[in-house]
């Protein structure tokens, strides 16, 4: 549809632009009040399409079709395709007043000029920035209280916090406090209050990536058939299937996705930020179209059959009988999906909608009844989990429960705690592990931050002995108690158990140490053929071993340990190469001649020793002389029972041969993983520093002795200097009396 416009009114732009234009350090942005609208007669009219084309042309004071200049203060949009603006605004911004009770499909956009922010950081790609709620603020959650200058600087401080994700803020007009909250009004409803003189808003500026708030998360898409938001409508395309438009959700930069609706027959996708939480009373059942909302929830999807499809289907006002597997009171539909994804025997959910309770069931609609309960939603898991963790809170502290399908045997474990604070197992298809506060002990690393008791949480599932060695088959938990510890007194519900990703880790390796002789040299490089600087658990490596007087043929690796190199607790030698043959092939590949390059290589990838950040690798290689070189040996792979070649040598009790010598070779790897405290970072390069000086025969000389050293050394190459010209002028001297004689 073409834009269509009648002007109203010209009005006195002249003092309204000396409100409403911003400075060169302010972002133009809009502040969003739903259900609001601006009283008075609009200078424009115009059919623009959506709100998003309505923000670009107020923004930049330009009158739709024309293109000439006219000055915008605000505008009201009907939640369709009509815009309506003004060059004035509500107060205390303007001089014009709000329409009382409006009805719902009526939003007032508001300009504001936001200080010191980018127009990335202000989200101008998108029609608002912040939405307002009036005389209200949401208590309980503040992370952090400043006093500002004005409401701007608030939602500008917002924008820019750094340290966690600022979702909403409050702000005091009397005395211009400004408090931050890393959470709003959909994740905790119940503790939205009505405040005079207090605002409320939302960041609207939020990404896929950090929506979820500072713990991360996954988005999981609820599907209710034959339903829709009405007289909503915002970004529309054509995707040939569902899950096409789910991901244009998960992808959309114009729109903070709140839902999507989906015509399976006519292929029409919507995407909106609006969702039955912002539209109670105005949604309901239309045949022929999917309706669709993306939820957070603190769980690990990865062992899960959940991919694009619809986790979870709803049906409004209905619930199931039967028995109750799991309950939690006093918890959004967030908090009760992710209990779902925690127990393995979760098959459905009613949600109480009124008392915000949550009931598991181990059955689905082919196994019970369902029955109409106008305060219930009925929900029906349509995925499978093999593999789900899940943390109670308790007054010993955090209980860590891992449930399996099919019995495990493996560990679980405190990340760089495993001497002291570990659970291993064997055929089991539960493991639990509880750790203590910090006041109780620190043998399990917890932290308490802001009422909350914090663990990192390792569960071993690479198959790799000893457990404690670190891969990038293994899962990370960050898991925590949404209570503080004064009130830990009984079992609480889970609040984070949040898969670590190995892959944002980093890691640094230190210079390679090679022993005398220098016949060898072992080095670590990554995929390019480079010296190794940064590289992450799980990343493919090289084992390079190279030597200027053999060739490939004339060298072989007998065997190859990893080793802690300092930390606490007791270390426990990893054999990576045993008798000429890898030990684990997935995490070693048999060693290659390389005559292009004059080496012998190994495929490798990163992992760690629990307990450090640094892991030294030694080598003990064998030269062979003579044309023939070094035999290939024959090693069989456990897993497959496949042999393959790998070009090392078992060991023999026996003297080397004649022609045969052996080397010992090594290097150090630095595993950081992401989160980990400067200050650790620093105890473990000390530590490792004290190690590598212990593990090569390095001499550390104290300063002052070394001057003093340097100092005498000189005076004595000066004296003996003094002596040899004293006697060499003496020769000089003798040598013509003597011919004087004659």
């Amino acid at each position: 549809m073409s834009p269509r416009v009648i002007f109203l009114l010209l009005g006195s732009f002249l003092s309204a632009q000396a409100v409403f234009e911003c400075s060169s350090h302010e972002t133009t942005a809009f502040v969003r009040i739903p259900r609001a609208r601006l009283d008075g007669t609009p200078v424009v009219i115009s059919t623009a399409g959506h709100d998003l084309t309505c923000a670009q042309y107020c923004r930049n004071n330009i009158e739709p079709t024309t293109g000439a200049q006219r000055v915008c203060a605000s505008f009201n949009f009907d939640g369709r395709e009509t815009c309506y603006f003004f060059d004035d605004a509500a107060t205390p911004a303007g001089t014009s007043q709000l329409t009382a009770n409006p009805s719902a499909n009526n939003f007032y956009y508001e300009k504001t000029c936001i200080p010191n922010v980018s127009a990335h950081e202000a989200c101008t790609y998108r029609s608002f920035s912040f939405e307002r709620a009036r005389n209200t603020q949401l208590e309980g959650f503040v992370k952090k209280s400043v006093t500002v200058k004005n409401r701007e600087h608030c939602l500008s401080a917002c924008l820019k916090e750094k340290e966690f994700v600022c979702k909403s803020v409050n702000f005091h007009y009397e005395n211009s406090l400004c408090e931050l909250s890393v959470e709003d009004k959909r994740s905790k409803p119940t503790h939205v209050r009505m405040s005079e003189g207090i605002d409320y808003y939302d960041n609207n500026c939020l990404s896929r990536q950090n929506r979820c708030g500072p713990s991360g998360g996954n988005l999981v898409f609820v599907k209710t058939t034959n339903f829709e938001i009405r007289y909503y409508d915002h970004t529309q395309s054509v995707e040939a299937q569902e899950s096409y438009c789910l991901q244009k959700c998960l992808d959309s930069l114009n729109t903070f996705c709140r839902s999507v609706e989906f015509n399976p027959k006519e292929k029409n996708c919507i995407v909106s930020d609006e969702d039955t939480f912002s539209r109670a009373d105005q949604q309901g059942q239309v045949v022929g179209k999917d309706y669709y909302e993306p939820i957070c929830v603190a769980a690990d999807l990865s062992s899960s059959t959940c991919r694009q499809q619809a986790a979870f289907e709803r049906f409004i006002g209905s619930s199931i009988e039967g028995e109750v597997v799991a309950s939690a009171q006093g918890v959004t539909i967030s908090d009760c999906i992710s209990l779902c994804f925690q127990n393995l025997n979760c098959k459905s959910i009613n949600y109480d909608r009124t008392a915000s309770s949550c009931f598991i069931y181990a059955v689905g609609r082919q196994d019970a009844n369902i029955k109409a309960n106008p305060s219930m939603d009925y929900y029906e898991f349509n995925c499978e989990s093999q593999f789900g963790g899940m943390a109670l809170c308790t007054n010993e502290g955090i209980r860590f429960i891992v449930n399996t399908k099919e019995p495990y045997t493996g560990a679980i474990y405190a990340a760089e705690r495993f001497s002291t604070c570990s659970q291993v197992v064997e055929n089991a298809k539960q493991i639990s592990i509880t750790f203590p506060p910090p006041t109780v002990t620190s043998d399990c690393g917890t932290v308490i931050r802001d009422g909350k008791m914090e663990a990192l949480v390792v569960v071993s599932l690479d198959g790799v002995l000893p457990h404690q060695v670190t891969t990038e088959w293994d899962r990370f938990y960050r898991v925590s108690c949404d209570v503080s510890m004064d009130k830990m007194v009984k079992e609480g519900s889970v609040v984070v158990t949040t898969i670590y990703e190995a892959s944002s880790q980093n890691t640094t390796v230190l210079d390679v140490a090679t022993p005398p002789p220098v016949t060898a040299e072992l080095q670590i490089l990554n995929q390019l053929e480079e010296p190794l600087h940064k590289a992450s658990i799980g990343d493919p490596l090289l084992l390079v071993i190279t030597s200027e007087q053999a060739g490939p043929h004339n060298m072989m690796v007998t065997e190859c340990t990893a080793t802690r190199v300092g930390g606490f607790g007791d270390t426990v030698p990893f054999t990576l190469i045993e008798n000429g043959c890898p030990r684990y092939p997935a995490l070693v590949g048999p060693v290659e001649q390389d005559f292009d390059k004059n080496r012998l290589k190994s495929d490798l990838r990163a992992f760690r020793l629990d307990g450090s950040y640094d892991v030294q690798i030694v080598c003990s290689i064998m030269f062979c002389a003579g044309p023939n070189g070094c035999p290939v040996s024959n090693c069989l792979d456990s897993g497959t029972n496949e042999l393959f070649m790998s070009h090392g040598r078992k060991k023999r009790s026996v003297d080397l041969e004649a022609g045969e010598t052996e080397e010992r070779l090594s290097a150090i790897i630095r595993v950081f993983a992401k989160g980990e405290d400067e200050e650790e970072m620093e105890m473990g390069n000390n530590t490792m520093m004290t190690s590598l000086a212990e593990s090569t025969d390095l001499l550390c000389i104290a300063e002052p002795f070394f001057v003093s050293s340097v100092v005498s050394l000189s005076v004595l190459c000066f004296a003996l200097s003094a002596i040899i010209a004293i006697w060499g002028c003496h020769a000089l001297h003798a040598k013509p009396t003597k011919q004087v004689a004659a």
